[in-house]
């Protein structure tokens, strides 16, 4: 089994920063949005139009929160050296499998190890006290909406958006350096540790990123708030409409009158074979008009392909729904079949006392060794029934639980194949 990390395993990597007073002109940390985030070598790639290619060597703090909002979905902002605006990535776009070596099936526990994975992965990383919170509680701070984290993490990143690491080639020890004080021709310094000459050279800026449309108008998701671009109809995170369908067809048209001579009735008039060989009404040709007026992904919601893993870790909160259900079902299940081995015990226990520790000389007439055998063997049997009742009992209750759980997961699949072949 793979080591899973803790806070003790990175704690000589952090550094703690507090917010303090950075100038009315620092700007304020507005972060870059992605929708992927997949792991590379030395670092990871967030699915972004204008690149996003972070390594870890080059993250400088990092800051977990959580919304008032929505407190079941967690942030981590990353900062990158040189750049003014963080990354967001959310616990819901990670994937996971890529990054850790082993996957639990709630999604925060995998969040906690992808932040302490990046911890350890980076040679030093700043962090805040309500990030430190949370790797010592594993519960993120709660904001009430983003412009007051953004405006709280303006007063942080504005300390260290210059302070560049390096690190000593004897020893390893790593330093931090505001670049301001680096000529462009480099410094020299001793190490603390080893005293070995280290020569600082400033790091290159890193270029800003290029944003498509930096100004564009955005429609935001009434459902995952998400910021689309003007105009579109779907959300490109949830799929959902961003607008309400009216249909054009409201007003059926004029019934046109039967022609003279036709042998035919006003119901067959009416009538239209299909596709499949049936009739359809007037009704059902008016309710096919409506749904064809509209855009085609209205007529059919579309459902992103998901792979059979990603598949599984998306119904993983629905089947942890039915054992926070029938949680006290399970614990009484597993106490039964506790108690059934405590009286099958009890009851050879009971049968090793009355033949042996009661084999003295006993009074006249009573428990001979004939009845004392005879009462530990009913001891014996009476035991080993109570035992077979209480685990017939506790595998009854479990066996019912996993028959819900699976009944829940083929509804679920059967649920997701249906939207993904309609």
């Amino acid at each position: 089994m793979a080591h899973t990390l803790t806070l003790e395993d990175v704690r000589q990597k952090l550094k703690l920063v507090k917010a303090g007073d950075v100038g009315k002109n620092t700007p304020v940390t507005k972060a870059y949005s992605s929708t992927r985030v997949t792991a590379l070598e030395d670092g990871f790639y967030l699915n972004r139009p204008d690149g996003g290619t972070i390594h870890y060597s080059e993250m400088s703090l990092l800051l977990v929160c959580r919304l008032d909002s929505d407190p079941d979905d967690w942030f981590v902002d990353v900062f990158v050296y040189g750049q003014a605006a963080p990354f967001r990535l959310s616990q819901n776009i990670i994937n996971y499998r890529q990054f850790l070596p082993e996957i639990s099936q709630r999604s925060k526990d995998n969040f906690f190890r992808f932040v302490l994975l990046l911890i350890e992965r980076s040679d030093s990383i700043y962090i805040d006290e309500n990030t430190l919170k949370f790797l010592k509680t594993t519960t993120p701070v709660s904001y009430p909406d983003f412009k007051l984290f953004e405006e709280y993490t303006r007063h942080i990143w504005g300390q260290l958006l210059h302070w560049m690491k390096f690190q000593c080639d004897s020893c390893g020890e790593v330093y931090w350096v505001d670049d301001a004080k680096v000529s462009p021709d480099g410094a020299k310094t001793k190490c603390i540790k080893c005293q070995h000459v280290i020569t600082v050279t400033r790091r290159a800026q890193p270029q800003p990123l290029h944003v498509e449309q930096k100004n564009r108008k955005t429609v935001p998701c009434p459902h995952c708030q998400y910021e689309n671009r003007a105009g579109v109809q779907f959300c490109v995170m949830c799929q959902e409409a961003l607008v309400d369908f009216t249909s054009k067809a409201n007003v059926q048209s004029p019934v046109s009158a039967p022609k003279s001579g036709s042998g035919k009735s006003d119901a067959s008039d009416n009538e239209q074979p299909t596709e499949h060989g049936r009739h359809s009404s007037g009704k059902d040709r008016a309710d096919m008009a409506l749904v064809s007026d509209l855009p085609l992904q209205a007529q059919g919601k579309r459902i992103p392909t998901l792979s059979l893993g990603e598949l599984d870790t998306a119904l993983q909160n629905e089947l942890n729904s039915v054992e926070q259900i029938f949680s006290w079902y399970s614990k009484f299940a597993t106490f039964m079949k506790v108690l059934g081995f405590l009286f099958a015990a009890g009851g050879v226990l009971l049968a090793f006392y009355i033949y042996f520790a009661m084999a003295g000389p006993p009074p006249p007439n009573i428990l001979m060794p004939e009845d004392r055998l005879n009462y530990s063997i009913i001891a014996v049997i009476s035991g080993i029934l109570a035992s077979l009742i209480s685990l017939v009992v506790g595998n009854i209750i479990s066996l019912n639980l996993q028959i819900e759980r699976n009944t829940k997961l083929t509804a679920l699949l059967l649920q997701r194949l249906i939207s993904k072949s309609t």
